[in-house]
C-alpha cells in the first residue's frame, strides 16, 4: 500500500500556498495515497474543489466568522490517519493547531514547510512557534534566505532543508489585440505587469510612485495591476489624486494571468519581502523580463543583469529607474526574458520541486522502517534466546 501524505495549511487565504500544496499533490500523486485540507473559506473551497478534481481526499475545515474550528479535524486525523503530516504555512503563526492535533492522532512524521521568512517579533509568539518546532521533525523552507532566518531564530539546523517552489508553467497563446480589449488598452500600449494581494508587502505604493517618471520618458506605457486586497480603496485614490487613471488599470483577481503575461512587455514585482513568490517564476516561464526587489527569495530566482533588474526595496526612483530601462532597450529586455526562461527550466520547474520533497518524506520515512526492523530483529533475538 501507498503510504498517506495529509497536506494541510489553515490559512484562510492560501493563495500561493494553495497552488504550491496542488503542484506537490499532482506531482506525488503516484507514490502516496493524499488528502488535502484546508479552511472553508472563500478562497479555500476552490482549492478543495480543484484537489477533488485531483481524486484526493479532501477536508473543509469549518470557519466561525474569521476563525477556523478545528473541531473536525480530530475525528478526521483519527480517521483517515497519515503516515506524513505535511503543513504549509503563510506566515510562521499558521498551521500550529493542525501539528497539535497531527501529534496527538501518532502521525508518525511532521513536516512543515515555511513560505515566508521568520517575522514574529511578539516574544509569546516566539515561545509558541519554538514549541511548535518540538514536535516537527522536518522544517521545509522555499529559498536560502528563508533557511537562514530560521536557523537565526533558534531551528535546529538538523531539522531544517531548503526545496525551492516550482511550478507547472501554463503554456497559452493570447492574441495582444485581444489582451488590450479585455484591459481597455491601445493597441499601441507597452503593458508593464504586476500580481498580487494589495497588501503593504507587495509593495504597489512605490510602484504608483514610480509611474509619473516612467510615463514622462514612457509615454505608451500603461501598468496593470492584478490582484484584490485591503490597500486597493487607497491605492485608487493614490491614482485619481495624481491622475493616471488612463495609464494604471485595476484588473481585480483573475484566472487569465498567464494570458495576460504573453502580451505585456514587462513584469514588476515591487514587494518589501517575499519567501520564493511563485509568480515571478510563472513571469520567467512565459519569457517575460522581470524587475524585482532584492528581498529573500526574488534574489535566488531573478539574476540581476541577466534575467531582469533588482532594486532595493521601497525605492521609488531606482525603481522607475529598472522599468524604463527595460521599456527603452527591448533588445535587452527580450534577451533577459529569454535568460529567464531558460533559468527556470533549469531551476523551478514542479518536478524538481517535487523531487526534492519526496527525498525529505523518504529519509524520514526510511529511517522509520529502519528503527522498525531493528526492533524486529531484538525481539526475534530475544524469543531465540528464551
Amino acid at each position: 500500500m501507498k503510504p498517506k501524505l495529509c497536506l494541510y495549511t489553515d490559512s484562510i487565504e492560501p493563495s500561493g500556498v494553495g497552488e504550491h500544496m496542488l503542484t506537490l499533490a499532482a506531482e506525488l500523486s503516484r507514490r502516496f495515497c493524499i488528502s488535502f485540507v484546508c479552511p472553508a473559506s472563500q478562497s479555500g473551497l476552490a482549492f478543495l474543489k480543484r484537489a477533488k478534481a485531483l481524486n484526493l481526499k479532501t477536508l473543509a475545515l469549518e470557519m466561525r466568522g474569521e476563525s477556523v474550528k478545528y473541531e473536525l479535524l480530530n475525528d478526521w486525523m483519527h480517521t483517515h490517519g497519515a503516515d506524513i503530516f505535511h503543513c504549509h504555512a503563510g506566515i510562521g503563526w499558521e498551521g500550529h493547531d493542525g501539528i497539535d492535533r497531527a501529534r496527538a492522532a501518532r502521525v508518525p512524521f511532521i513536516v512543515r514547510t515555511e513560505h515566508l521568512p521568520y517575522l514574529i517579533t511578539d516574544s509569546e509568539q516566539q515561545t509558541n512557534y519554538q514549541n511548535m518546532m518540538r514536535a516537527v521533525d522536518k522544517l521545509i523552507c522555499v529559498s536560502k534566505k528563508v533557511r537562514r532566518s530560521f536557523q537565526k531564530a533558534g531551528v535546529p539546523v538538523r531539522k531544517l532543508e531548503i526545496v525551492r517552489n516550482g511550478i507547472v508553467p501554463r503554456r497559452v497563446c493570447a492574441a495582444r489585440k485581444i489582451v488590450c480589449a479585455r484591459l481597455n488598452l491601445p493597441l499601441n500600449a507597452r503593458i508593464v505587469l504586476t500580481a498580487g494581494r494589495l497588501t503593504e508587502q507587495k509593495g504597489h505604493r512605490f510602484l504608483l510612485e514610480a509611474v509619473p517618471t516612467i510615463i514622462e520618458h514612457a509615454p505608451e506605457a500603461h501598468f496593470v495591476f492584478v490582484g484584490e486586497g485591503q490597500l486597493k480603496g487607497e491605492l485608487q485614490a493614490s491614482v485619481y489624486r495624481l491622475g493616471l487613471q488612463s495609464r494604471v488599470h485595476f484588473a481585480g483577481q483573475r484566472e487569465d494571468v498567464p494570458k495576460l503575461m504573453t502580451a505585456a512587455d514587462l513584469f514588476v514585482l515591487p514587494s518589501l519581502f517575499e519567501g520564493l513568490p511563485l509568480v515571478i517564476l510563472e513571469a520567467m516561464a512565459a519569457g517575460l523580463p522581470v524587475i524585482g526587489t532584492r528581498v529573500c527569495g526574488i534574489n535566488e530566482a531573478v539574476i540581476d543583469g541577466i534575467t531582469g533588474r533588482l532594486v532595493e526595496a521601497g525605492d521609488a526612483r531606482v525603481l522607475a529607474a529598472a522599468v524604463l530601462e527595460a521599456l527603452e532597450q527591448p533588445e535587452l529586455a527580450a534577451h533577459w526574458g529569454e535568460a529567464g526562461q531558460k533559468r527556470f527550466e533549469r531551476e523551478f520547474t514542479a518536478a524538481r520541486m517535487a523531487r526534492e520533497t519526496f527525498a525529505v518524506y523518504e529519509g524520514l520515512l526510511q529511517k522509520h522502517s529502519a528503527a522498525s526492523y531493528e526492533l524486529g530483529e531484538r525481539s526475534f533475538a530475544a524469543v531465540e534466546m528464551a
